[in-house]
């Protein structure tokens, strides 16, 4: 896969520094321990990041590429989600109870995520109280997105659950399948052929 960039290592410092420093300010002395702790994956298209029933081993930022998260359900393959562009990605409920993941998390496209094992990131929890915090503030995050995407699919219609996302994430209708948006969104894949079409 080509690179983004000619130094791989300036860019996996770069997207690391600046998705945590959307959280909190480590000092300089802190990025020296946190920073190399960081490792780059690459994933051809189709390629899985962490299958059900294994343990998440890493807690990934999208450096490029589309991840779709899912699980089978009566014969289907129910999209719960999908990581790019700076997002989190990986089976985090895995990665944090240390328990079988419930949902596959794959490659949609080729993709570089840079990730940290498990046993950094509670070794950086432990040694560095920037990072403990980080990881409080991640959690809450998880944890609002959640609840935010349970009301919008209880409360919203199917028109109005489409155009959220065409506002939210436009790039997503030319790089995912319509029928993983589809079961994203929680509809037929007619009735997202029919909202598509209507714009």
């Amino acid at each position: 896969m080509d690179r983004i960039t000619e130094d791989p290592d300036l860019c996996r410092v770069d997207i690391v520094r600046r998705t945590l420093e959307r959280y909190v300010q480590p000092t300089e002395a802190e990025w020296e321990l946190i920073a190399p702790c960081w490792q780059e994956h690459a994933f051809s298209r189709g390629t899985s990041v962490c299958s059900a029933g294994q343990v998440e081993q890493w807690f990934y930022i999208v450096r490029s590429g589309v991840q779709r998260l899912s699980f089978p359900h009566d014969g289907s393959d129910i999209c719960v989600g999908f990581a790019y562009d700076g997002s989190w990605c990986g089976e985090y409920a895995s990665f944090v109870t240390r328990t079988p993941a419930r949902f596959d998390v794959v490659a949609v496209t080729d993709s570089v995520l840079v990730g940290i094992a498990y046993e950094d990131l509670q070794r950086l929890y432990q040694e560095l109280k920037v990072m403990e915090r980080f990881g409080r503030l991640i959690l809450e995050e998880l944890l609002v997105g959640r609840a935010l995407r349970e009301i919008e699919q209880l409360s919203l219609s199917a028109e109005e659950r489409y155009d959220r996302l065409v506002k939210r994430s436009p790039q997503l209708l030319q790089l995912v399948a319509q029928k993983d948006i589809a079961s994203y969104l929680r509809m037929t894949p007619e009735t997202f052929s029919r909202l598509r079409r209507r714009r």
